[in-house]
């Protein structure tokens, strides 16, 4: 079938939209009666208009916009708003100063030894004043966010980095605790399945407030 028959057949003039061709093509089949020759023929045309586009894009002229190569309207991407300043620099990771890297050592370092102390004496001779275990992870909690803070970081997103790495330490210390089971089998002497998620708590919020800004 030519071009020219193809656009009598529907009724239509040459650079007609896709959505003319679709409309003359879903008219004239409607009121066919389901004549199998005007609907063969309707379709050899439809399919005819369909390829000469397609030709004239592959030769790289300009086909009218308004052509598509299916029976759909085109679905427009959902658009999204701008990313809030917030989330953008959000998180970064910068290596540490030697001094700095020096200090938060020595002061994480002095609160793993003493919890390590309170921890295998506890089991010998229990300790019936203040929390120990709680003052120390207090004061580390406190150390994490003076060090992020100090760094110019706000005390809303130091307190979320500092929540952040002792629910970290938590969780990777209950893991190792319960594959070492210290109530049941000491380790290096120490005896209490806490001692061990402390540890692991501090050793995370040093990290963090090291390298997180």
């Amino acid at each position: 079938m030519s071009l020219e028959n193809a656009l009598k057949v529907l009724g239509i003039s040459e650079g007609a939209s896709f959505e003319d061709i679709v409309r003359a093509k879903n008219s004239i089949l409607a009121s066919s009666n389901d004549d199998k020759a005007t609907i063969a023929k309707v379709e050899a045309a439809y399919d005819m208009l369909l390829m000469q586009s397609l030709s004239q894009r592959r030769a790289g002229k300009v086909v009218s916009s308004s052509i598509r190569y299916a029976d759909v309207k085109p679905v427009s991407a959902p658009k999204l708003g701008p990313m809030p300043q917030w989330l953008k620099n959000s998180v970064s990771v910068e290596a540490p100063s030697t001094g700095d890297l020096g200090i938060q050592a020595g002061v994480y370092g002095a609160l793993m030894v003493l919890t390590y102390v309170n921890g295998a004496s506890s089991s010998a001779a229990p300790y019936a004043g203040a929390d120990v275990p709680g003052l120390i992870l207090a004061s580390s909690f406190g150390a994490s966010l003076y060090f992020i803070t100090k760094k110019n970081v706000k005390i809303g997103k130091a307190t979320l980095f500092t929540i952040g790495g002792l629910v970290a330490g938590a969780v990777v210390g209950s893991t190792v605790e319960n594959w070492l089971q210290v109530d049941i089998v000491p380790f290096l002497g120490i005896h209490s399945p806490a001692t061990v998620v402390s540890e692991f708590v501090l050793l995370s919020q040093f990290l963090v407030s090291l390298y997180l800004r």
